[in-house]
């Protein structure tokens, strides 16, 4: 008998799951559908194009004069636009030139991610170049942003870091989705510029290139302060059906629209991801709030400082809230202004071992932890600090570059810096 009730709550439950629907797209705001554009003009500089190539992607129904220039960096092997058609579709829409370069000819496993760089780059240059020609809807270049997914999203910070060196504009903004594998990032990511708002995005169950990589450029881009940079997770949550996940495939979101016939391995492995409340309340909530933050000043809330609008992941149909976003860091030490930051500098750095660490603009009320990583994001040391001014020793490391974190005793970053062994 209790078996059988046993079995009877087990398919009640799963009956009543199948009735809870997933939120829908927003009327309004950050994710919403309130487009101002009806559709988008494709040009295909790149099917079967040996890297250095590029979609380019404008608004039409009306066809403005010019308008914004978004960079959309694909994920390995993903030479097929198909596997992004909706968000981009999303972001032309809105508004914006979508510009997608192809930087890799083949699914080549050996090529080192300097030679990736080198391929975005110019296909990022020749697009750009493009837009200013006559035919095409003109783009202005000094609203210039920036995102991309998995590799994509290496390429996202490196473009962003190397902006300068390749002849680039400096993103206003950047947001890199489920960054890795880890092999593919560079060594230093703390020139990355202080003044881009920057979001990183990691998932509970990527089995792909899982949270480290992200969560090391996160710590890394010291110069960029935690005003505007934040490390978003994302969980999955199965209370209602179909449930929503937090995989590493999760911002592709398919229109078979976009389709250039190209197939690999991967663009087979990918498929053809649905669009839902991942992508409304998730990636293109914050793609959107990023954008309009950077440009307006406006639905910064949505962007940044682990607020319930940056959290919120709308309601199922019963009125349950799905489970909502993690941001690094909290609100608890989350800085909405770059003045009222907590101060730490490190004396002498570099130095062949010994330190001394001082806290400003902050008042020590319980111990603090200090804790160093190597730049694969190994913590290699830990300490406690309980004063302003903290000396420590890392002379048992090799000569290089290590990162510190700064926290509190919720675990929470208050800070994090660059330090140099001799």
């Amino acid at each position: 008998m209790k078996q059988l009730l046993l079995s009877i709550a087990v398919l009640l439950s799963i009956f009543l799951s199948a009735q809870i629907t997933q939120p829908l797209q927003p009327d309004f705001g950050p994710g919403g559908n309130s487009y101002t554009n009806g559709g988008v003009t494709q040009f295909d500089y790149a099917t079967n194009g040996n890297g250095e190539d590029f979609w380019l992607y404008e608004p039409n129904n009306p066809t403005p004069d010019s308008a914004n220039v978004v960079v959309f960096i694909h994920g390995l092997g993903e030479t097929n636009p198909k596997l992004y058609g909706a968000f981009i579709k999303h972001l032309v829409r809105k508004g914006n030139i979508v510009i997608y370069p192809r930087y890799q000819r083949t699914l080549d496993f050996t090529t080192q991610i300097a030679e990736f760089n080198d391929s975005c780059a110019k296909g990022i240059q020749r697009a750009l170049d493009t837009i200013q020609q006559p035919g095409h809807v003109k783009g202005r270049i000094e609203n210039y942003f920036i995102l991309g997914h998995s590799v994509g999203g290496v390429l996202t910070a490196d473009m962003t870091m190397l902006h300068a060196q390749y002849g680039l504009p400096k993103p206003l903004t950047a947001f890199s989705m489920q960054p890795g594998a880890a092999n593919y990032l560079m060594s230093d990511y703390s020139p990355f510029p202080a003044d881009v708002k920057y979001l990183i995005l990691v998932s509970q169950d990527d089995a792909v290139v899982g949270t480290a990589p992200g969560t090391t450029i996160f710590n890394q881009s010291v110069n960029a302060p935690t005003s505007h940079k934040n490390l978003v997770h994302t969980y999955s949550d199965s209370h209602g059906s179909p449930g929503i996940t937090a995989t590493h495939f999760d911002p592709l979101a398919g229109d078979a629209a976009f389709d250039n016939g190209e197939t690999n391995l991967f663009i087979l492995a990918s498929g053809n991801g649905p669009v839902d409340a991942f992508d409304y309340y998730c990636t293109w909530k914050l793609q959107d709030a990023l954008m309009d933050c950077a440009l307006h000043n406006q639905n910064c809330e949505y962007a940044f400082g682990d607020t319930p609008e940056q959290r919120g992941m709308g309601n199922w149909s019963d009125g349950t809230a799905v489970r909502i976003l993690e941001i690094t860091p909290h609100a608890v030490s989350a800085v909405s202004d770059l003045k009222n930051e907590i101060g730490v500098s490190v004396f002498p750095n570099p130095s062949r071992g010994n330190y001394e660490l001082r806290i400003t603009n902050y008042e020590i009320k319980q111990p603090l932890k200090f804790e160093l990583y190597d730049l694969r994001g190994a913590m290699l040391q830990q300490e406690q600090i309980q004063s302003s001014i903290f000396n420590f020793q890392s002379s048992i490391f090799d000569s290089g570059i290590y990162f510190y974190q700064l926290k509190n005793s919720s675990n929470e970053i208050l800070k994090s810096g660059k330090l140099v062994v001799e």
